[in-house]
């Protein structure tokens, strides 16, 4: 085939991104395996055929004067004898050999702790992948991403994979590449446990890099002071922006230059929900991402939030506050499996999301405990990875229905995780008659989904803003975080992560998306606007979002210290002109527990909620003119209120996590059509909804106009249905009957 006659694409149609392969429409569902060889014939089985192989790019460079991409090339001749109709989206991970790091000690990360793993399973001899030559593992070496030489290094080696693969047989085959590098090829900053990197290169390329105690210090509690630590602010800025993102960019220009824009580029990026190390390993600058035209996709795993419970198994997922309310499970039969980007900036800016479906399912035999000590690695890191019941036949097919019927109704792509071969089981995690019944219904019935809208549907939205990250607390400041993953910071674990979980059950679609992407249309769209983390701000963004909300009607909820830091300094008049709100505020550690003065006939509303911690600064409302909602625990001041604005309704509560039965008072009060009258997930787009069970017994789904649920035929806008905690149903505009049953 004439390659310069082929082309690969990501366009918008129907509200969403969709996957152009050779101008042919293409469901966005690909397969990976630790080995294809085992599993290559259940994916032709299934009928995928888009296959995503890894190719680790240190297994190319055998020594400086020498590339060999055989290794590559014979793993993509072999999968074409299984599935001579295979199409590939390979993954091309940027680390070097060890002879480029005796070579290159000073290209080296230099860290403020020393790099002494306290977690085996991050740090682990390399194990090579016999079929790709991707070499397992991370080290405690690694190059910095600021090194001119590691950065020239592999734009030459790129260009020369590029031009190679350009030129052979395989060409016509290989429809894109997904970039990556750091932990995992995730673009989380190498050794970002251990506080990177003072290499020599990192401060010719910034200047300034801050210590560790200039790093743990914040001047003002939970939040640092852009008056006295600017030099620290200004670090990460360019760190994020020009190391991380600009490192992407680079890589992204090559791949689109070397391909004459045929294939597709993605990169793993975006995690604004559940990253881990966040001021070293997060990605704060999406901006720069989502607008860059040579990324055409996003890629993240979803949700792994582990239980904070210290009594329970971290694979069971069930997340509380600190006043013991059930907020939600990340994973597992009636969990979320909530996607760690935002999905409708991602949408808004023509770049796909393909969100990796890692759950393991019963087929694996699973040791007694995790910690036996004749596990292996692999097996110790994927123990119940698919959460409460993937251990059973009925669970494993309630989390797999979840997942694709959520890749489905919200219209991105994704791929299946199989780690089967390299675990015990050593076959594909997808081997079994029901399984494989459940995904080939599913895949078929994808290929209606190009005829339906998958515009949004929401009237409820979540907005998040990364930059806030630049002025709070340094994660390790946390450490140990005693109440969730040890990787995280206040704000990740109690704002980001376990407040999503009881999002994600508010009972109707929510948007999910940045505040850049907020426009004066939205007013008209969405009733109750969630703002998350807007902690950093200044008077133009301000008069911005009041300019937005006047005379929209939306009620808008403010967490904890929106607008408090100005890029000048700390600023409460500030906070006070953006929510409308007067504030006392305390500046000695308090506790962050809310008594709330709600009452309401449809929720069952706690009677404490928020966190058991000694927080500073806390704020208290001491306005006369506003709704008390809640009051602190300790003294009784306002902790949570509304007041009427010019046209819109500003709500202030400061602390989270929220639960959901306030979530839902919030989103009544707000006039947003609950479609469950029970807390359950609800998502979707226009002409596709899903919901899942999170508790057991009859329910009524109301949703935005008449559809059909795939396991019958009745058009109704009313379903009134009875579910066992986990069922998952969805719905369409109109029926196509498939046979949903899985037995």
């Amino acid at each position: 085939m004439d390659i310069s006659k082929t082309k690969n694409f990501i366009r918008n149609i129907n509200g969403a991104p969709e996957l152009v392969i050779n101008n042919q429409s293409v469901y966005p569902l690909l397969a990976w395996s630790w080995s294809f060889k085992k599993s290559g014939q259940v994916f032709k089985e299934l009928n995928i055929h888009l296959l995503h192989p890894v190719f680790g790019m240190n297994k190319a460079w055998e020594n400086p004067d020498h590339y060999n991409f055989t290794a590559f090339e014979t793993l993509l001749k072999n999968l074409l004898k299984t599935d001579p109709n295979a199409l590939f989206l390979p993954r091309i991970l940027f680390d070097v050999p060890l002879w480029w790091k005796e070579k290159y000690p000073h290209e080296l990360i230099k860290c403020a702790l020393p790099t002494k793993p306290k977690d085996d399973r991050q740090y682990r001899p390399v194990r090579e992948n016999k079929e790709g030559g991707w070499l397992w593992g991370i080290q405690t070496q690694e190059p910095s991403f600021a090194s001119n030489q590691w950065q020239g290094d592999m734009l030459t080696l790129f260009s020369s994979f590029l031009e190679h693969f350009e030129s052979s047989d395989y060409a016509d085959r290989i429809i894109g590449y997904q970039i990556g590098a750091g932990i995992y090829g995730e673009w989380h900053y190498f050794l970002s446990e251990f506080v990177p990197d003072f290499s020599d290169a990192m401060k010719e390329k910034i200047g300034y890099v801050p210590t560790l105690e200039k790093r743990l210090y914040t001047s003002c509690g939970l939040f640092r002071d852009p008056a006295q630590e600017t030099e620290v602010i200004q670090y990460y800025k360019k760190f994020h922006k020009e190391i991380c993102a600009g490192t992407i960019i680079k890589l992204a220009r090559l791949l689109k230059e070397k391909t004459k824009n045929r294939v597709l580029c993605g990169v793993f990026y975006g995690y604004q929900l559940e990253n881990v190390w966040m001021h070293d390993g997060g990605h704060l600058a999406p901006e720069i991402i989502l607008n860059c035209p040579d990324i055409d996709f996003l890629a993240s795993p979803y949700s792994y939030q582990t239980t904070n419970k210290p009594d329970k198994p971290a694979w069971e997922h069930d997340v509380y506050d600190d006043a013991d309310n059930w907020l939600g499970r990340s994973r597992g039969v009636a969990g979320d499996g909530g996607y760690r980007v935002l999905l409708e900036s991602l949408k808004r800016h023509n770049k796909m999301y393909f969100v990796e479906l890692d759950a393991s399912t019963y087929l694996q035999k699973w040791p007694q405990s995790p910690n036996e000590p004749d596990i292996h690695d692999i097996d110790r890191e994927f123990y119940k990875i698919g959460g409460t019941g993937c251990d059973t036949r009925e669970g494993t097919l309630k989390i797999l229905k979840r997942d694709m019927a959520q890749q489905f109704v919200k219209g991105n792509g994704g791929w299946l995780f199989d780690f089967g071969p390299a675990v015990s089981l050593n076959k594909s995690w997808f081997d079994e008659k029901s399984i494989k019944k459940l995904l080939t219904l599913f895949i078929k019935t994808g290929q209606f989904i190009k005829t339906r809208n998958l515009s949004s549907c929401s009237e409820i939205a979540a907005i998040y803003d990364a930059k806030s990250y630049f002025v709070t607390r340094y994660w390790q400041a946390e450490a140990p975080f005693k109440k969730g993953s040890h990787n995280m910071d206040f704000f990740s674990h109690w704002y980001m992560d376990a407040q999503v979980r009881a999002i994600h059950r508010i009972g109707a679609p929510v948007d999910f998306m940045y505040r850049f992407d907020l426009g004066k249309s939205d007013m008209k769209k969405y009733q109750l606007l969630l703002m998350i983390n807007h902690f950093y701000m200044d008077e133009h963004e301000i008069n911005h979002i009041h300019n937005m909300l006047e005379n929209s009607q939306t009620t808008v909820v403010w967490y904890y210290a929106p607008g408090f830091v100005h890029p000048n300094g700390i600023n409460l008049e500030q906070m006070q002109k953006l929510t409308g709100f007067s504030f006392s505020v305390n500046n000695n550690p308090k506790s962050l527990f809310i008594r709330p003065a709600i009452q309401s006939y449809t929720e069952n509303i706690p009677s404490l909620f928020g966190i058991d911690e000694q927080r500073a600064p806390r704020f208290s409302v001491i306005n006369s003119d506003c709704t008390i909602l809640g009051v602190w625990q300790d003294d009784n001041s306002i902790a949570f209120a509304k007041k009427q604005m010019n046209g819109w309704t500003s709500v202030y509560v400061g602390t989270a996590p929220v639960p959901v039965e306030i979530l839902r008072w919030l989103a009544g009060e707000a006039s947003v059509n609950l479609w469950s009258d029970r807390a359950d997930q609800v998502a979707g787009t226009e002409d596709a909804i899903m919901i899942v069970a999170t508790s057991s017994g009859k329910r009524s789904l109301i949703l935005h106009k008449p559809m059909v649920e795939l396991q019958g035929n009745k058009l109704a806008q009313q379903h009134d249905l009875n579910m066992e905690m986990g069922d998952v149903y969805v719905f369409l505009e109109k029926s196509i009957h498939p046979d949903f049953s899985c037995s």
